[in-house]
């Protein structure tokens, strides 16, 4: 089979394998779509946390079930899927109290263990998400990322009738947008400094698109009073777009912290965080909205067909991680088509 591997910082090559075998209590999965997250690209440069060379990458997938090693799960035999990247031990105080990305003993999909820049992976049958019939696998392989924003507007406790404004508009900043209106609140505003992307923003509804430029965000809630946001998401990772954040916000409100890069680093003035009062959250991960996410997509509640922009061959993951680096053509998530 075709495997995408890292092998060491800025160093990806194709590989031919063998199939694997799945271990007991795993599943083999033919792999049909995958995309590419931030969280990739920082790890293809060096600079992410817990990961391992050289590995496949990918963990924001979807596929068939081909095999199951043992009788839990055998029925699941032929049926499309989708999976969390988290293999968590399943005993340890974080696992027992419920926050497996804690996990003492982590392993991830595509970080420690290899991920789905393949043509086949193998996964715990316990990770493994049915899709309903009639959801098309290209959608599918955006659950994941759905359920990370999801679980985002959750975690900030998001209600009906807020106004939210985010900055990023990656593939995050754009699903947490359609996340925060399932919700019931309004979004007034992104923040975002690739104009195709603040295109990609405004053709999503979301009425006004700014430049990601420091003050943009704030300069614009001081002059339009009715844009001041309850609550604000950060997802491009950025310090100085997390202060922003804490500037635009109102009074008391909440900021959400959602992306985050290993290799940023600034000095940051957080004495508004005390004189406005606002509640500083972080989110990490799907939690347990997989299957929201799942009928989200199913139903048209969420549609993801925009926001992947750029469709590869595992044969061209040259260019693929280029434009992605590089966030060049109007590029807001490449994916691999595995079958190509």
């Amino acid at each position: 089979m075709k495997a995408l591997v890292f092998e060491a910082p800025h160093r990806a090559l194709l590989d031919h394998r063998d199939v694997p075998e799945p271990a007991p209590g795993e599943a083999l999965v033919r792999l049909a779509y995958n995309s590419v997250c931030g969280s990739d690209l920082s790890f293809y440069k060096g600079v992410w946390h817990g990961f391992t060379y050289p590995v496949v990458p990918g963990h924001e997938w979807s596929g068939t079930v081909e095999a199951v090693n043992g009788t839990v799960g055998a029925e699941l035999v032929g049926s499309n899927v989708v999976g969390d990247l988290t293999c968590s031990c399943g005993t340890c105080q974080h696992c027992a109290a419920g926050t497996p990305t804690l996990c003492e003993d982590l392993q991830e999909l595509g970080f420690t263990r290899d991920g789905a820049c393949a043509e086949y992976m193998t996964i715990p049958v316990a990770n493994l998400k049915p899709l309903p019939a009639g959801l098309p696998l290209r959608t599918a392989c955006q659950v994941e990322p759905l359920a990370v924003a999801l679980n985002a507007v959750d975690r900030l406790h998001v209600t009906p009738g807020e106004k939210v404004a985010i900055t990023g508009a990656g593939g995050i900043g754009l699903l947490l947008a359609q996340a925060a209106q399932l919700r019931g609140a309004t979004v007034t505003a992104i923040a975002e400094p690739v104009p195709e992307r603040r295109e990609a923003a405004l053709a999503m509804g979301i009425p006004i698109a700014v430049s990601g430029d420091p003050g943009d965000l704030v300069e614009l809630t001081r002059n339009s009073p009715e844009t001041v946001p309850d609550v604000v998401l950060e997802a491009s990772g950025y310090p100085l777009a997390a202060q922003e954040a804490f500037r635009a916000v109102r009074s008391g409100g909440r900021v959400g912290l959602v992306g985050y890069r290993i290799e940023e680093a600034a000095i940051m003035s957080t004495h508004e965080v005390v004189l406005k009062v606002l509640t500083v959250q972080s989110s990490m991960g799907p939690g347990t909205r997989f299957d929201e996410a799942t009928n989200a997509l199913a139903s048209g509640a969420v549609d993801v067909d925009a926001l992947l922009s750029h469709e590869f061959a595992l044969d061209d993951y040259a260019k693929a991680l280029d434009i992605a680096l590089r966030r060049a053509d109007g590029n807001t998530r490449s994916y691999f088509n595995l079958a190509l």
